[in-house]
């Protein structure tokens, strides 16, 4: 009687701390056998990496503007390069009449905030060299920064429409142009290479107006890394219109990013340390961008507590969802289309990533979206092997996972995903279904 009484008591307690469904699962097998026990939302732990500085130069991507975002605070992005000597050019022609010059950048379609405001940039010549040599070994980060002279030559005040991928010009000041154009037209020494003209043009710098714009964009070059047009007439019985192109140095370009979290929810972070904060210090939010960039670690703190139910106790199905928060993710921003999961040591150094059983290729979350559903956004990720090996190694196991974008460089896209981890309804859920025998 009395093992029967301990049977029923163990029956109700498992009845009270779970529920039964298969409403998320195509496989209606698992809720039909009454040893499967599932959990709707078994608990999962969310801390945001923050990562220190990385590498921009020899991107061939010019970053630039700045754009204040009430989670992770303001980016800014001002871009420098050095200019390539012009080793052949048609200036030496008596029949030539020089016009104007203008930095030409052409949208990549990536983008960072609102693009409906106007977009202020200023170009500025170097004051220094970058670096001291003219080779390319020297690798530049984000925190690096090259000074200018304090005279802008040249300014841009307009809409930039970067879907359209509209060359955007920026007219230079006719003194700047007039003389490197009388550089060449008269063979100067400063010509003879590129060490002499690193001397007179010790190169450019690009900078945002960092209190008014609201947007950051991506810019490539138009050609062989050309940026600097000068416009000229060639005189004949037909005048005809040409232009001729300035290039820069890949390896010697690069883009200062800034981040100012004062006032946002990422303003615990340091913005030059790698650092680990729970949501629990971040507003219960986790936060993802591959701009700062920021990465979200995921945790099964309580997972070893299945194994209490029953004597033995198997992982049938893990699924890992995580929807995409309307509130906190809406214009102007983008949540990743693809994202990885890495698995990562205690020292959150990440190695392999979690793979299809049936492909064996990375899950990227098989993203759904669903706008006319409240929330109804989401990825899912089947992590039941990785569940079982947590299992298996019991407490003594040091593994977490690690959300990222699946292009994790700031210059393949724009996206961040802002997640809520409230436990009473989070954006990150873990689905179990267990088999207790």
């Amino acid at each position: 009687m009395k093992i029967a009484n301990c049977y029923i008591l163990l029956m109700l307690v498992v009845l009270l701390s779970c529920q039964k469904t298969s409403v998320y699962f195509k496989d209606n097998s698992l809720s039909e056998d009454p040893n499967i026990t599932f959990w709707d939302n078994y608990s999962v732990s969310l801390s945001t990496y923050k990562l220190d500085t990385f590498a921009t130069s020899n991107d061939s991507v010019w970053v630039l503007g700045s754009h204040a975002d009430p989670e992770f605070g303001r980016i800014t992005a001002t871009s420098f390069a050095e200019i390539s000597y012009p080793e052949s050019h048609p200036f030496d022609d008596s029949n030539i009449i020089f016009d104007s010059a203008v930095v030409m950048l052409v949208p990549n379609g990536n983008y960072y905030g609102d693009t409906t405001a106007p977009y202020r940039l200023n170009v500025y010549t170097l004051a220094e060299n970058l670096g001291t040599d003219i080779a390319s070994a020297k690798t530049y980060y984000n925190i690096n920064s090259t000074p200018h002279n304090s005279t802008v030559i040249g300014s841009l005040s307009a809409q930039v429409t970067p879907l359209k991928k509209d060359t955007v010009f920026i007219r230079l000041a006719g003194s700047f142009a007039t003389d490197l154009y009388n550089q060449m037209k008269n063979s100067s020494s400063v010509i003879k290479d590129q060490a002499v003209f690193r001397s007179y043009l010790k190169g450019i710098c690009i900078e945002p107006d960092s209190l008014n714009n609201k947007a950051i964009y991506q810019f490539s070059t138009t050609g062989s890394a050309g940026i600097i047009r000068m416009y000229y007439t060639v005189k004949g019985l037909y005048n005809e219109n040409k232009y001729y192109d300035l290039t820069y140095i890949p390896s010697k370009q690069y883009n200062q990013i800034s981040f100012n979290y004062n006032g946002s929810t990422y303003s615990p972070f340091s913005p030059r340390k790698s650092q680990l904060i729970e949501s629990s210090g971040l507003n219960n939010k986790a936060l993802l961008n591959n701009y700062i960039p920021s990465l979200v670690k995921i945790g099964f703190p309580d997972i070893l507590n299945v194994m209490e139910t029953y004597p033995f106790v198997k992982i049938m199905k893990a699924e890992l969802e995580i929807r995409v928060n309307q509130a906190l993710n809406s214009y102007p921003y983008f949540y990743p289309q693809h994202m990885l999961l890495y698995i990562s040591n205690q020292n959150n150094e990440l190695s392999s990533y979690i793979v299809s059983s049936v492909t064996g290729e990375p899950q990227t979350g098989d993203l759904v979206s669903d706008p006319l559903v409240e929330n109804g956004t989401r990825y899912t990720y089947d992590i039941t092997s990785y569940i079982n090996t947590l299992i298996t190694e019991g407490r003594f196991s040091t593994k977490s996972l690690f959300l990222s974008p699946y292009t994790g460089t700031y210059n393949s896209e724009t996206s961040r995903l802002v997640l809520n981890a409230q436990s009473a309804d989070p954006d990150i859920r873990l689905k179990l279904y267990v088999l207790g025998l």
